[in-house]
């Protein structure tokens, strides 16, 4: 049985709501909430996930998962896995580069299994997002 990833057409809503505390966000999906801030440097406080911070922990997370995923359908002992994920972003060059570094609990993966999860990791949500083409519409409404 192949591991295919489901195609669909993908909805998400997020608020984001800043009142007068300088930076301090609340942001609000689906009922659950966190808080996005700016680090002191930048006038922030430092109390939450900045804007870059969140854009990378969501493909962290998602190669996780779909990581996870795939070795329960497959029966695989991955162990624990950890999602490393640093973001360079060349603003002159406009080139932002995503670099994954992933490890699991199991050491004694073989070199197929290996090779196979790097596929899979570069198969999640978030990444194939990351790597299509991206329009973004802004719309003021007063």
């Amino acid at each position: 049985m192949a591991f295919k990833v489901k195609e669909s057409k993908n909805e998400v809503d997020v608020n984001a709501s800043l009142g007068s505390e300088k930076y301090i966000t609340t942001i609000t999906s689906n009922g659950k909430q966190i808080i996005g801030d700016e680090p002191e440097h930048l006038g922030g406080k430092n109390t939450g996930f900045n804007p870059y911070e969140f854009l990378v922990s969501a493909l962290s997370m998602c190669t996780a998962a779909t990581l996870r995923v795939y070795a329960e359908r497959k029966e695989i002992d991955l162990g624990e896995i950890n999602v490393s994920v640093n973001l360079s972003n060349n603003t002159i060059d406009k080139v932002a580069t995503f670099t994954k570094h992933i490890s699991f609990g199991n050491k004694d993966l073989d070199e197929k299994d290996i090779k196979r999860l790097q596929v899979i990791a570069e198969s999640c949500p978030v990444n194939r997002l990351l790597t299509n083409q991206i329009i973004v519409n802004t719309n003021i409404d007063l």
